[in-house]
């Protein structure tokens, strides 16, 4: 009778340590390693002798433009958005910085992931600590100069060349200097809601981008002074009280929040379904056969066509 009550309690600790431990292979059968080490490991078995002679001539500046290493979509959150091991094991050498380019945890896990398999591959030294904070050093340095140049544009009259206005009226003899008459005619529309549909995406999306409505700028301070803290909101008040400007009605700054179009949320009856994956072929190809021939290293430029700069519309 003891001996059948200690294998129970033994079984039973058995499935709550199996339990509390993170799972180490993903919905796709992929192991999910508990190190690098280990992910130096897996990542041997899947790149082809091509894809590792491509990695090996790669430089730290290169990581950011790889694309098509997919064992690291593999090593992501799980579907119910917990961090996996391996995730929670860099997550204890690294501090990322959410706002910032190149910074924020995913950069700076496959950073590591990527560095520690470069070193593997040419039989150099690596230690993830020292690594780690050579790289967060970095973003605590960018992250300052990021506050200093956000701190500057709060109160600049000008970013990037481009004149902030301080306010509406301000904002209005702007747009009075750059805009057609052909533009402000459609702007004049009796109904107000006409410019906000159909402006939103052209002279609104400017001005949300040009007048750093969503990076902080004096123009976003003053409407957020007084309520109105999206910046799509902002550009729908901005285009709203312009076409009442331009019909002799002179807008109520001090009403400023009660132009904001609040869309109430709609509550859902019960949680939402998991959203639909969708998986490029190479994905596929690479789901079926676990095996990578190839990547793509070469920044987003080298397969873009020439575009022109963004003006404001006409």
């Amino acid at each position: 009778m003891l001996k059948n009550c200690l294998a129970i309690l033994c079984v039973l600790g058995l499935l709550a340590s199996a339990q509390a431990q993170p799972a180490s292979v993903n919905q796709h059968g992929f192991y999910i390693p508990a190190n690098l080490t280990e992910a130096n490991e897996q990542l041997d078995k899947i790149l082809s002798p091509k894809a590792k002679a491509h990695f090996k001539t790669l430089e730290p500046s290169n990581f950011e433009d790889i694309n098509g290493i997919f064992l690291l979509n593999e090593w992501a959150k799980a579907p119910n958005g917990q961090p996996n091991r391996l995730e929670r094991y860099l997550d204890t050498f690294i501090q990322p910085k959410p706002d910032l380019w190149r910074y924020d945890a995913d950069q700076m896990r496959s950073y590591l992931i990527y560095l520690s398999y470069l070193r593997y591959l040419r039989n150099q030294p690596f230690d993830v600590s020292t690594e780690a904070r050579k790289l967060n050093a970095t973003a605590d340095s960018l992250q300052r100069l990021s506050d200093l140049r956000h701190a500057r544009h709060l109160t600049a009259d000008s970013i990037s060349g481009i004149y902030i206005p301080k306010n509406l009226p301000d904002a209005f003899r702007q747009l009075d200097q750059l805009l057609t008459d052909t533009v402000k005619q459609q702007l004049r529309h009796p109904d107000p809601e006409y410019g906000l549909s159909r402006f939103h995406f052209g002279l609104g999306l400017w001005m949300r981008n040009s007048w750093q409505l969503w990076g902080g700028s004096r123009l976003q301070q003053y409407f957020e002074a007084k309520g109105v803290t999206h910046p799509d909101d902002m550009s729908g008040i901005l285009l709203d009280t312009y076409s009442q400007y331009l019909n002799g009605k002179a807008p109520d700054e001090a009403g400023i929040k009660a132009l904001t179009q609040l869309v109430p949320p709609v509550v859902a009856p019960g949680p939402p379904p998991p959203p639909k994956l969708y998986y490029s072929k190479p994905y596929r190809k690479f789901l079926r056969r676990r095996r990578i021939d190839d990547f793509n290293s070469l920044p987003p430029e080298a397969y873009a066509e020439e575009v022109e700069i963004v003006k404001p519309p006409q």
